[in-house]
């Protein structure tokens, strides 16, 4: 009998467990679904929020997504929304949104306010990209659907898949962000978004922070280069043109550069640290022209050389923003030197890095190594 009792309980607690609803349910039609967030500072240094919001109600004439731009201020974050709720009847739901962009001006004043209001905010999804701007947010926000041929939210997901493409830029997720904060021996980066030509939007270039101070932009070159140190899946077209020693005769050619694979290697037993990059890229050719009538391993010797100056470059072009201007590790050097050698980097580096990053000397090599030549490559046995 007391053997039925309790099984009877355990099953009643497993019922009634199952039977619970969730706790912050709210029905779909009673939401504002947020889209993209905006955050900027007003001339009265409020903080000012613009959100991109799509009545789960309303729909535009074709059945497509009809947008809201609402703005709200307050002295702080919470009251900025708390505000901008008054303003909209139906409740904001910020777990739908894509993107967070920050301007300028709320960087450089208010940026560890912000990060702590999206870092301890559930409804706020880690995931959304965090993007960085000199425009206005509301600017930005308020695009028209025909100018972006989505939600400006929506739009952004697929700028980056394309910035990546190209390498110009990369981009960072609020929880890359936070953990590049909280992390020693690496600064926090974000991609740079920009309204250029008619109205257009552009997402392209890097910029850079020492903790929560914005120090500075890397432009594309730069941030092609501090991809490629990251391992960011980065593509590059890049073209050469090369004079052939033996007849003069000009050749050209274009490439896409993808696969890049970096290795830093920290060695250490003197005053300052020394920092060895490899890098492997694999080249793929979508173009070529010129005299020769052949493509002979000569030449494609010449071309992966002129490739590999050009990506040697960007590799020193971003290492010298980083030490002589920046003066912040937003590459990570004192992160992978904490990995290789952890016990010399507590004792000796961590306390001092601010002071050494700068003097460290930095050794770059680059292999490149073009995949395909087509059909016109004349083996060497055959010449």
């Amino acid at each position: 009998m007391k053997y039925s009792k309790c099984i009877r309980l355990i099953l009643s607690i497993v019922i009634l467990t199952a039977c619970t609803g969730c706790w912050d349910y709210m029905e779909f039609e009673s939401m504002a679904l947020v889209r993209a967030i905006g955050i900027d500072i007003d001339n009265n240094g409020k903080f000012l929020l613009t959100c991109e919001i799509i009545r789960a109600r309303k729909q535009d004439k074709e059945g497509g997504k009809s947008k809201e731009v609402v703005q709200g201020t307050g002295k702080t974050v919470p009251e900025a929304f708390g505000n901008l709720q008054t303003i909209v009847p139906q409740e904001l739901f910020l777990g739908y949104a894509t993107a967070v962009i920050i301007s300028e001006d709320a960087a450089k004043q208010q940026l560890k306010n912000i990060m702590d209001y999206l870092f301890i905010t559930p409804s706020i999804r880690e995931s959304v990209f965090l993007v960085l701007t000199k425009e206005k947010p509301e600017n930005i926000l308020s695009m028209s659907v025909g100018k972006t041929g989505l939600l400006v939210g929506e739009a952004l997901v697929d700028f980056f898949r394309v910035s990546t493409l190209v390498g110009v830029s990369f981009p960072v997720r609020l929880k890359e962000f936070n953990k590049m904060l909280m992390t020693e021996g690496i600064e926090p980066i974000a991609p740079l978004i920009k309204i250029y030509g008619d109205g257009n939007l552009k997402v392209s270039d890097m910029v850079v922070f020492k903790g929560y101070k914005l120090v500075g932009v890397l432009d594309g070159n730069e941030s092609k280069g501090l991809g490629r140190i990251a391992n960011k899946k980065l593509q590059e077209i890049s073209s050469v043109s090369i004079t052939i020693p033996d007849t003069g005769a000009s050749v050209s050619g274009v490439f896409r550069l993808q696969d890049s694979k970096s290795k830093i290697k920290i060695k250490t037993g003197h005053e300052v640290p020394e920092v060895f990059i490899s890098a492997k890229v694999n080249a793929t050719m979508l173009q070529f022209g010129g005299n020769t009538g052949a493509i002979t391993p000569e030449i494609l010797h010449a071309c992966e050389k002129d490739l590999e100056d050009k990506v040697k470059k960007e590799f020193e072009a971003v290492i010298t923003k980083a030490q002589k201007e920046f003066k912040s590790d937003f590459l990570g050097i004192g992160l992978n030197f904490y990995q290789q050698h952890r016990k010399e980097w507590k004792v000796k580096f961590k306390p001092k890095w601010d002071e050494v990053f700068p003097e460290v000397p930095f050794h770059v090599n680059v292999k490149i190594k073009i995949l395909n030549s087509g059909t016109k490559v004349i083996p060497l046995s055959e010449q």
